[in-house]
């Protein structure tokens, strides 16, 4: 008896859905809203026969243009279909309340869905969801009962808790400081980043003082200290952290689990073997670097979560003290033996960044000097791989040549670490740092406007 609707319910579904695709002329907006103090903007997206040259931003409750302006045609973009682009700068808006923008050309006239201009509306929106999202990605369940006992692989006896921390990905349940070692420019800061970045929203938004967002002080606290305590389970006491909780197998058994090597190079997983317990590239090793990270490969951004912790004046399951000593234990090891832990021999760009954050927040956390020499000279060597080579004016040169950083997830962590050192540094360091960030940022300006870009994405050399 549902066939019939239920077909008709398809049928009609295709053909609302390719005359969508036929061509439909859009106004494209930021869906959460736009800050009254930020700079606003929206992108047509249409063909090359439309005319778009002026835009109302009209206000719901009234009916009324609030503001009026012209549509700037940028064009097409490569290998992006047929469609021609143009942008809309409302930025002069800065009165708070709910829009839509209207544009007409002489063959039709369009609207945008409706938007909100309202102070902190990022914030507002997106947060608590945020925060959520962590709180549903934490271990737990009979994978976390198995992470008390956690084996290694290659070491017969040997077991550790090392329960907490979240789950890397909605398809894998191991629990990652980094990868893609292997890779010596691309190790992802993963959990310990999260840590350190729920920390230090904490600590910006108590900064901040906004009443509206007291309620979210609790729920940082609460996730970035769970964060904080599986750290310190990951903490080797004779060394630096263990890398990794693998969660491996098709089935993602319990039992399966195993804090394993990092992969010394990448396998293509073929259908034969894609859905098989697999060693992703390693092959057997039992050294100690092996299972542990350095600075680059979660170990610098752990000890920067651990310090900021330790700050806070309460703990999780373990004492601010417990904390501290294990970021201090941790940094002063890899001080020492950070080479050892990188698969080439070499210090790069992501040692500076990530050993720079560690040295800060220990800083902050302890006032003591040696702390603030170790990232004075952190930031002095980041600070000088800001480079010039051809036609590319004040890139981040990766190595000790002219290679360009470039990086799928932390492209901006360079100038993150520079930012929060400055706040420790002195007065000229900071004239310093001011000047490296302008100049790197005015780069990716740059390289944004070299080509069509009509939403402004961000580029890497």
């Amino acid at each position: 008896m549902l066939r019939k609707p239920l077909l008709l319910v398809l049928l009609l579904s295709v053909v609302l859905a390719s005359s969508v695709a036929a061509g439909e002329t859009k106004i494209l907006i930021n869906h959460i809203g736009y800050d009254p103090a930020a700079a606003k903007r929206a992108v047509i997206q249409g063909s090359s026969e439309d005319a778009w040259s002026t835009f109302k931003v009209i206000e719901l409750a009234t009916g009324k243009a609030a503001l009026t302006g012209s549509a700037v045609s940028v064009g097409p973009v490569r290998k992006w279909k047929d469609w021609h682009f143009w942008t809309i700068d409302f930025s002069p808006l800065t009165q708070e309340g709910s829009y839509l923008i209207e544009c007409s050309s002489p063959r039709e006239t369009i609207r945008s869905y409706p938007f909100i201009v309202q102070k902190n509306v990022l914030e507002r929106s997106a947060l608590s969801d945020i925060i959520y999202y962590f709180k549903g990605q934490r271990s737990s369940g009979a994978l976390d009962k198995a992470d008390r006992t956690m084996k290694f692989e290659g070491k017969e006896g040997v077991t550790i808790d090392v329960h907490g921390g979240w789950y890397d990905a909605t398809g894998d349940y191991g629990k990652h400081f980094s990868h893609l070692s292997y890779a010596t420019y691309f190790n992802p800061q993963q959990i310990p980043l999260t840590a350190w970045s729920l920390l230090v929203s904490h600590r910006e938004l108590t900064r901040r003082g906004d009443p509206y967002f007291k309620q979210y002080l609790r729920r940082l606290l609460d996730e970035g200290l769970y964060g904080a305590d599986f750290l310190v389970r990951m903490k080797n006491p004779a060394g630096s952290f263990y890398i990794t909780v693998s969660g491996r197998g098709p089935e993602k058994k319990p039992e399966d689990r195993l804090i394993t090597p990092k992969a010394t190079r990448h396998i293509i997983l073929t259908p034969e073997t894609k859905d098989k317990l697999r060693d992703y590239g390693k092959t057997p090793v039992t050294d100690q670097a092996s299972f542990e990270a350095g600075y680059r490969e979660g170990g610098g951004l752990a000890i920067a979560a651990l310090a900021l912790a330790s700050s806070l004046g309460v703990g999780g399951d373990f004492a601010t003290a417990d904390y501290l000593k294990a970021a201090e234990d941790a940094f002063a090891f890899l001080k020492k033996n950070n080479l050892l832990y990188t698969n080439d021999g070499k210090e790069n760009i992501l040692d500076d960044t990530c050993a720079l954050l560690a040295a800060s927040e220990l800083f902050r956390a302890t006032k003591t000097a040696g702390y603030r020499e170790a990232a004075d000279k952190r930031a002095q060597s980041l600070m000088a791989r800001l480079m010039t080579s051809g036609n590319s004016r004040d890139y981040w040169r990766a190595d000790a040549g002219d290679r360009p950083f470039f990086h799928p997830a932390d492209a901006g962590l360079p100038v993150v670490s520079l930012m929060n050192y400055y706040e420790i540094a002195d007065a000229a360091m900071k004239d310093r740092v001011r000047d490296t960030v302008r100049r790197s940022m005015g780069f990716e300006l740059t390289m944004t406007r070299e080509v069509v870009n009509p939403f402004g994405y961000s580029r890497q050399l």
